[in-house]
């Protein structure tokens, strides 16, 4: 009788036990974002970014990437940017997704600085020093010889890209572009400037210009003509080079290529993950109001917390490069004292990091010896006093509790999570979801097999 009734429990209760392992396993990779999150990655890097036809109310900024993604461009007269500009293809209805972007930026001040930034699909890109820079061309007067350039471009297997940029340039002027339409591109001479954009560029006969194709699936072409020859310049095959100053009969050129100046511009991501920069872990600081800075994603909020004789906590945004700041208002007792920040990643967890550092009593001088192991030694001397900086840019809120006891030293805490799209990640959910299955069946199985 006893053996019936456990033969009949056993089943039962290892299915329940296998449903909640199941559950669990999952709940844990939900939690932590491994499954359900996701990073954008480097097919939203822009990539051969080049400004042209600056002029004194517009410039275009053009760039590719390696998957289809939505382009803009956010610009203004300083750092803090606010105006946006969207792909030539996009003003008339809604935004698509492009592999090759094409972007004018118009309306604009002439001889004026305007700083912009490139948004591609869900990223902001600068340069690694900052935003982009750009000067608008002075206004001039009059107009350049009247000359346009046309030809089409194909792909190697004739038929014509859905996706092409021309740029053009010589020596001494400008680069002024165009957006191939089903293949066939014109360019305009009469708007061709110097290269210090000061007034018309001024061309013959015998003047040489060189033309770069920038077409779908990295596929480039490069050819050199002279305006002597006649206004429609022969079709270029993307992946060919070509030389078309011998005559119309296009020739292929290796010289072509080495012409035409490359992109200069190299691109970083204004994502950032979280990260206290200052303190280090253990640092010491002489100042009792010392100013802490660190990284997360731009225009996010970060959570301060500072433990110690006074507990302070307060809440900062960082801005448009991911940076911010805090300087408490209330001055730091001398001790050990921990600084925590809680934050959101681009996957949308939110990430804790701490770091330990000492505040010395004022009037007491750190030495150190070059040696990195070297201990610190506090020394007293007579004179010395330390003035209180500026107050902060940034007014937090304060709290103090006197009755906390300081902390001597913690290690930085980072809330561990499996990297979205793991290898490991995805097996452990199907494991997981799979002993559920598993153990829901069992489950049934032992019900069923009780009633019979």
């Amino acid at each position: 009788m006893r053996e019936n009734i456990w033969s009949k429990r056993i089943p039962t209760l290892l299915g329940i036990f296998l449903i909640v392992i199941g559950i669990a396993i999952t709940s844990y990779l939900v939690k932590t974002g491994a499954i359900l999150t996701s990073k954008a990655g480097p097919s939203e890097t822009p990539e051969n970014i080049r400004i042209s036809n600056i002029s004194s109310t517009s410039f275009t900024v053009s760039y590719k990437t390696a998957e289809n993604v939505i382009g803009s461009v956010n610009f203004g007269k300083d750092k803090k940017l606010g105006l946006t500009a969207l792909d030539d293809r996009d003003r008339q209805g809604s935004l698509k997704e492009h592999k090759i972007h094409y972007i004018t930026v118009k309306n604009l001040e002439p001889s004026t600085n305007y700083y912009f930034s490139i948004t591609s699909g869900s990223k902001d890109f600068l340069q690694k020093e900052g935003p982009f820079i750009i000067k608008t061309a002075p206004a001039i007067e009059g107009s350049s010889l009247e000359k346009t350039i046309k030809g089409e471009v194909i792909l190697p297997n004739g038929d014509k890209p859905s996706e092409a940029i021309i740029y053009l340039t010589s020596d001494n002027s400008q680069t002024i572009s165009t957006f191939a339409i089903n293949g066939s591109y014109f360019l305009f001479l009469n708007s061709l400037k110097t290269g210090s954009l000061t007034s018309y560029f001024i061309f013959s006969n015998e003047t040489v210009f060189r033309i770069f194709v920038l077409g779908e699936d990295s596929l480039v072409s490069n050819a050199k003509l002279s305006v002597s020859e006649s206004e429609e310049i022969p079709v270029i095959t993307l992946g060919s080079d070509y030389d078309f100053t011998q005559g119309n009969l296009p020739t292929a050129s290796q010289s072509a290529s080495a012409g035409f100046p490359s992109s200069a511009f190299q691109v970083s991501t204004t994502e950032k993950t979280p990260k206290i920069n200052i303190p280090k872990n253990n640092q010491t600081f002489t100042d009792s109001q010392p100013k802490f800075s660190g990284t997360a994603l731009p225009n996010s909020t970060v959570d301060i917390t500072i433990r110690s004789l006074e507990n302070i906590k307060a809440q900062v945004v960082t801005d448009i490069y991911g940076n911010w700041n805090f300087r408490p208002t209330t001055a730091l007792s001398p001790g050990d004292h921990t600084i925590t920040i809680v934050t959101r990643d681009v996957s949308g967890i939110l990430r804790t990091l701490t770091q330990s550092f000492t505040v010395f009593a004022s009037g007491s001088q750190v030495v150190e010896s070059a040696t990195p192991s070297a201990t610190p030694v506090v020394t007293l001397t007579v004179t010395p006093t330390l003035s209180p900086t500026p107050a902060p840019t940034v007014m937090p809120t304060t709290s103090i509790s006197p009755t906390a006891p300081p902390i001597a030293t913690i290690a930085p805490i980072l809330s561990p999570v499996v990297p979205p799209g793991n290898s490991s990640a995805i097996f452990l959910g199907i494991f997981g979801i799979g002993l559920s299955v598993l153990g829901f069946f069992i489950f049934l199985l032992s019900r069923g097999a009780s009633t019979l």
